[in-house]
C-alpha cells in the first residue's frame, strides 16, 4: 500500500466498505483521521485556557478603592479646620490587598493599611496633612497590591482650596465697598488690586469662587450671613455679607 507525507495526520489503511477484498482495499488513498485531529485541537484549546487562567492569576487586576470622600470643615469654637477622608475597599482580586496610597498632588503623604484619615478634636492624628498640602493640590488615594507594592488607579480626586478662615479673623477694611448689603442675592464689589474673591458659608465652607472683581450671585443660595475672603496683592480681607 502506498503511503503519502502530508502536513496533517493521515492514516492507513482505512476503505470504504464496498473497496475491501481479501488482498486490501481495491483502491488505496490517504483518508484524514478527523477524530485525532480534533483531538489535537481540543487539546491546544484546553492548553490555551489554562495559560490565560494561570495569567490572571499571577497578574491579577488591580481594583482600585470605591466611595472616595472628602469632607473639609471649620469649627468654631475653637477654631480649627477639621477633615474626614474615607473611602471603601475594592472589588475583590486575585492580586493581595496590602493597604493604601494617599497623595496631595503628586507626592506621596503616606502609605497606610487602614481605610480612612480623620482630623479632629478627639483624633488629631491626620492634621499634620493640613501642612504637607498646598491650596490646588488635588488629594487622590490609590489601593496597593502585593509584596511589590503595585498601585491601582485613582478613579476620584477632590481639590483642596486651602485652609478656612473663621469668623473671628475678619478684617476691617475701609477701602472695601460691597453694595448693596444686604442684598437678595446679587452684589459688587470695588476694592483695589483684587485678584481672587471667594465666598464663604457661615460655617467656614467655600460655596463661591471668582477670579475677577465683578458682581457676585447668590440668588439660589439660603438665607444668612456670608463672609467674603478677599485675596489681594496687600493681603487678604475677609468682609461679611447678609443674604435677604
Amino acid at each position: 500500500m502506498t503511503s503519502y507525507k502530508t502536513n496533517k495526520k493521515w492514516v492507513y489503511p482505512q476503505c470504504a466498505l464496498d473497496m475491501v477484498t481479501e488482498g486490501g482495499c481495491i483502491s488505496s488513498y490517504p483518508t484524514y483521521n478527523k477524530n485525532i485531529y480534533i483531538n489535537k485541537q481540543m487539546k491546544r484549546n484546553l492548553t490555551l485556557l489554562l495559560l490565560i487562567g494561570l495569567t490572571n492569576q499571577i497578574f491579577g487586576q488591580l481594583n482600585p478603592i470605591k466611595d472616595f470622600n472628602w469632607d473639609h470643615d471649620y469649627i468654631y469654637p475653637p477654631g480649627l479646620n477639621h477633615f474626614t477622608l474615607s473611602w471603601d475597599e475594592p472589588e475583590s482580586s486575585a492580586d493581595t490587598l496590602v493597604g493604601y496610597n494617599i497623595y496631595g498632588g503628586a507626592e506621596l503623604y503616606k502609605f497606610q493599611t487602614t481605610i480612612g484619615m480623620i482630623c479632629r478634636e478627639y483624633d488629631s492624628s491626620g492634621c499634620d496633612f493640613f501642612d504637607f498640602l498646598s491650596e490646588g493640590d488635588y488629594i487622590k488615594v490609590t489601593a496597593v497590591y502585593n509584596s511589590s507594592h503595585d498601585e491601582s488607579i485613582a478613579t476620584d480626586s477632590v481639590e483642596f482650596m486651602g485652609l478656612m478662615l473663621g469668623i473671628e479673623e475678619m478684617i476691617e477694611n475701609e477701602k472695601v465697598e460691597i453694595y448693596p448689603n444686604p442684598t437678595n442675592g446679587k452684589f459688587k464689589i470695588e476694592t483695589d488690586d483684587i485678584e481672587k474673591v471667594v465666598i464663604l458659608s457661615s460655617s467656614g465652607q467655600i460655596i463661591h469662587e471668582k477670579m475677577i472683581n465683578s458682581t457676585i450671585d447668590l440668588t439660589n443660595y439660603s438665607k444668612g450671613i456670608y463672609f467674603i475672603k478677599l485675596i489681594r496683592k496687600s493681603g487678604i480681607n475677609i468682609e461679611k455679607i447678609l443674604l435677604e
